[in-house]
């Protein structure tokens, strides 16, 4: 049977690999997704608060 294979990138540290054999079967796997990519988000913003104190380097800030 085929295989459907997703990949996320969650920043230039984190990539997830979801396989699934079915539609159903993916859209189950990426229930949690949304709770994942807060924790994450979280988990980096928290990290670069600890690197950066003063903020980004100017430069280097995220453009929106």
């Amino acid at each position: 049977m085929p295989r459907i294979v997703i990949t996320l990138h969650l920043g230039p540290m984190v990539k997830i690999d979801i396989e699934g054999s079915s539609c159903p079967e993916i859209a189950e796997a990426l229930a949690g997704f949304e709770r994942l990519n807060e924790t994450v988000d979280s988990m980096f913003s928290d990290l670069a608060r600890r690197v950066f104190p003063d903020g980004a380097p100017i430069g280097e800030e995220e453009a929106s």
